[in-house]
């Protein structure tokens, strides 16, 4: 009589790594990054493992520094796990998620996440009947908006950007009433200032002549035309000194000018009209109050004008499709950090800091 012997199955590790990633989809035409995403079923040994019946559907996903995923809605109910780091939920219901926390998506409810710079997202997308969201990265179960909520993502991102800037030392130095207290630090302000206004013309100058576009050289033209000479007013309205030479002032400044060749015209709307004259208008409402100027001064007509001008190329914008908006995001990033520079600079050379 022999005696058989059953061995029971043996335990299956997978790691991450073999899971196959994808980072991008197509749908209906337009490519929307995804981070990073790992269907389990992509996996044969786990594809193997997880049941059919039911059939739920598991992913790891992950976002890097300062990356999104577009808001979008999908068929069939979604639970996403936060397993590391940190990310913003967006949509109709924004906040921040951190480690343990648990979304919990209904069928076409819109939704997307961004992780803020240098910060990083790891998780868990779990879906409870049918295939996975983007098990198959040629026909995703997803739908994603359009341009309007690409560019109003954008949008977003450019007023937190602001509010940062809005922190930096420059803005706490005119809150601080020094300026008003103290004409040397008033002098010296207005002769740092005086650089970047006179770079901040160049770079309108250069926009112009290279732009191959009529209607955006139209818009351009009368954009010029209201801000033309207005680095003069400084002189001849407060006699601003000349003879600031600062070499953080000069490279930040140059940057500008510099993207004005290298920028393709969407970018350089997002740089000109959302950062720099976003930036142009909260400097001009602080500042307005400091000078207590008549219609026409140098700071009254930045609180003034540069909210209209915030809107110049909109509409260009608006006509892009999704795909174009990750690289404007990143356009935006970059100008932001360049402005920030200037305004750090300017208080630095006025309260005689790193001279």
């Amino acid at each position: 009589m022999s005696t058989e012997t059953t061995t029971a199955p043996s335990v299956t590790t997978v790691a991450r790594d073999d899971i196959r990633a994808i980072t991008s989809v197509r749908v209906d035409g337009h490519v929307h990054q995804l981070g990073q995403q790992r269907d389990f079923r992509r996996n044969d040994a786990l594809a193997a493992f997880l049941p059919e019946a039911g059939r739920p559907s598991f992913a790891w996903v992950r976002l890097r520094d300062g990356e999104s995923l577009a808001v979008h809605r999908h068929p069939t109910k979604s639970m996403i796990l936060v397993c590391s780091g940190s990310v913003l939920l967006l949509g109709s219901h924004e906040r921040e998620l951190s480690e343990g926390d648990v979304v919990c998506v209904p069928p076409d409810s819109d939704h997307g996440f961004r992780t803020r710079p240098g910060e990083e997202f790891h998780g868990l997308s779990v879906q409870f009947e049918g295939a996975g969201l983007y098990e198959d990265g040629h026909a995703p179960r997803a739908t994603f908006g359009g341009a309007e909520e690409a560019l109003a993502e954008l949008d977003r991102l450019n007023e937190s950007l602001l509010r940062r800037h809005r922190g930096n030392t420059l803005f706490t130095l005119f809150d601080s009433g020094r300026l008003n207290e103290d004409p040397a630090l008033r002098t010296r302000f207005l002769a740092a200032l005086y650089v970047w206004a006179t770079y901040f013309q160049r770079m309108l100058h250069a926009r112009q002549a290279t732009c191959a576009e009529e209607i955006l050289r139209a818009e351009y033209g009368e954009h010029l035309r209201e801000e033309f000479g207005h680095d003069l007013l400084l002189l001849e309205q407060y006699d601003a000194g000349t003879d600031v030479y600062d070499p953080v002032l000069e490279a930040a400044g140059s940057w500008f000018v510099a993207q004005m060749y290298q920028m393709d015209e969407a970018q350089r709307i997002v740089l000109v009209h959302m950062v720099v004259e976003s930036s142009g208008h909260v400097f001009g409402l602080a500042t307005s109050e400091i000078f207590r100027e008549e219609a026409g001064g140098y700071f009254a007509l930045h609180a003034q004008a540069d909210d209209d001008h915030r809107n110049v190329g909109r509409a260009r914008l608006a006509a892009l499709p999704p795909s174009a908006f990750p690289r404007l995001a990143e356009t935006c990033r970059r100008a932001w950090d360049q402005m920030d520079l200037i305004h750090e600079r300017i208080a630095a050379w006025t309260l005689k800091e790193g001279r």
